[in-house]
């Protein structure tokens, strides 16, 4: 009886406790499902917005929306693994989603700002080079302009000043220039700056083979090349400092200004010497020298470089590049002093100094009544002939070189024997 007691409280006790346990099953269920339903919501509507700011952002950062989609993946993961979320939890989630965003969009507006500002100070410094270029070549054009206008107002000035000069020359033949002994010992010459040099004739000509050409095209003729034929010097230096600094010219400097340091002085005894010759305006107005054949010489920088050896203590070059080397007689040489000219007459008498070792050709006159001397080294003259003084005494010469002033009287000195010539 006992036992029966005892089965039938068991019963009654599990009949009233079933009804509970199956209530609390169903509600967990519920709760479940209805979370279930929450999440799949939840993701559905993420991914959409998610998927309307990829595809903004994939045409301006694509590498930003991997690392975006990553995150939402990582995110999307992370709920369903949690338990039954409250809505609190849900309120904390949607909050946090809009903050992503937000700062998504506002990291995306920043880096646009970032390329804008780029953008235009890229421009402004194209601008500001494109305007300071515009500058430059306009300074430039300015200054090769004015440049052009100060050579072509030297070069009038230049050329009325050297028309100027040969009418006054022509006018009073007294008045010249000339340099005494002692200041050729010396060296203390007055030196000029050079008119033109081979720098700036380099931009002005063009040496050719046998021709000298202008900047517009225009050829120059001469025959340089066929009367100074012999190539003892360097004559193709850039410009007139170079050939100074050269060795060969200092050598030549040097051996040049001893020689003419130590030139011999030419005494006549009058006791023994009675020639009486006509006077130099009756012999230039009656008695005119043969003239040579005509030759086309022109100042080229070569034919400069040539000359700056032959004479290198002389620094007054007042001559222009493509000028022609003028053709005088011996009786004008004294109003040409300083200058290069072709210089022709007879030779009235020959003398041998055994001092410095030169030939003398008096030209006009026996010494001292010359018109010109020309000085002849011996080894130059002994190169000519074998006889220096049967070779030019009475015969007809033309010598090219530098007129200079000795004791009074014109002279040219010889360096090389293409200066001189019999015709």
């Amino acid at each position: 009886m006992k036992n029966y007691l005892i089965l039938a409280m068991i019963l009654i006790a599990g009949m009233t406790a079933y009804p509970q346990a199956t209530r609390s099953a169903r509600e967990t269920k519920s709760e479940k499902g209805s979370a279930k339903k929450e999440t799949e919501r939840r993701s559905v509507t993420r991914s959409e917005s998610k998927s309307s700011s990829e595809r903004k952002e994939s045409a301006k950062a694509p590498e930003r929306t991997r690392s975006e989609s990553r995150s939402t993946s990582v995110e999307r993961t992370r709920p369903t693994t949690t338990r039954t979320e409250t809505p609190k939890a849900r309120v904390e989630t949607r909050s946090s989603e809009r903050t992503q965003i937000n700062r998504s969009t506002n990291v995306e507006k920043r880096g646009n700002n970032e390329v804008q500002r780029s953008n235009q100070e890229e421009k402004r410094r194209s601008d500001e080079l494109k305007q300071s270029n515009e500058n430059v070549r306009r300074s430039n054009s300015g200054a090769s302009r004015i440049n052009n206008e100060s050579n072509r107002t030297t070069n009038e000035a230049v050329r009325r000043n050297n028309v100027e000069n040969r009418g006054n020359a022509e006018t009073g033949r007294d008045q010249i220039k000339t340099e005494t002994r002692s200041n050729r010992e010396n060296g203390n010459s007055v030196d000029r700056d050079l008119k033109v040099n081979s720098s700036s004739a380099s931009r002005i000509y063009r040496e050719g083979k046998g021709t000298l050409t202008r900047d517009d095209g225009s050829v120059v003729r001469h025959q340089n090349d066929e009367v100074f034929t012999s190539r003892k010097h360097k004559l193709d230096y850039d410009n007139y400092e170079n050939l100074r600094r050269s060795d060969d010219f200092r050598r030549d400097f040097r051996d040049y200004d001893d020689w003419y340091g130590r030139r011999h002085v030419r005494v006549i005894n009058h006791y023994y010497y009675n020639y009486h010759p006509l006077s130099f305006e009756v012999r230039r107005s009656r008695y005119y020298y043969r003239q040579p054949h005509h030759l086309d010489l022109i100042w080229t920088p070569l034919l400069f470089h040539r000359f700056m050896f032959y004479y290198p203590t002389h620094r007054n070059w007042d001559m222009e590049f493509g000028s022609q080397i003028g053709t005088i007689p011996a009786d004008e040489a004294k109003e040409f002093a300083g200058t290069v000219r072709r210089v022709y007459g007879k030779v009235d008498e020959v003398f041998y100094s055994p001092e410095d070792e030169t030939y003398m050709l008096y030209i006009g006159s026996p010494f001292p009544y010359q018109d010109l001397s020309i000085v002849v080294p011996k080894d130059i003259a002994r190169n000519l002939s074998m006889s220096p003084k049967w070779y030019f005494e009475n015969e007809f010469i033309w010598v090219v070189g530098l007129i200079n002033v000795w004791e009074g009287k014109p002279e040219i000195i010889v360096r090389d024997e293409d200066q001189i010539r019999k015709y």
